[in-house]
């Protein structure tokens, strides 16, 4: 079954201040760590490291419930971690939104000023992903 990408959604929604395009602070570092703690969000995050994927597909992957996947799933936009796009089948045209990650590395750093969390991605924050990446497609 083939898909191709529809229209790209805005990516990540997460306060952050830009140090450079591509190296951001995360302004929420508790919320963060708290979601990674979890290890349905971890597993989340774990399936869609290697392709896109709807959240049907992470569910099957994960062997976690639907709206657990879909709950953590949108957790990990919601903090910058990944972002959305819709595809839309060509054989019958039916929609999913597929999520990829947009991070190439997290570092935590704690001292006397408390907890840092810099973010290296391969997308400028704060814009729209008007350019997003090809998404191959599950055969």
């Amino acid at each position: 079954m083939s898909s191709e990408p529809a229209r790209s959604r805005i990516g990540p929604t997460s306060p952050a201040t830009t140090n450079r395009d591509d190296v951001w602070n995360h302004d929420d570092p508790t919320s963060l760590l708290d979601t990674l703690g979890d290890e349905y969000a971890r597993a989340a995050f774990e399936a869609v490291l290697d392709h896109p994927k709807s959240g049907r597909e992470v569910a099957a992957a994960t062997a976690m419930s639907r709206p657990t996947a879909f709950r953590r799933l949108n957790a990990l936009v919601d903090l910058g971690l990944l972002e959305t796009e819709n595809r839309i089948e060509a054989e019958n045209g039916h929609h999913h939104k597929v999520y990829r990650p947009v991070i190439d590395s997290l570092a935590v750093t704690i001292d006397d000023g408390g907890i840092e969390i810099v973010v290296e991605s391969d997308r400028p924050t704060g814009s729209p992903f008007d350019a997003p990446r090809p998404i191959p497609a599950n055969d």
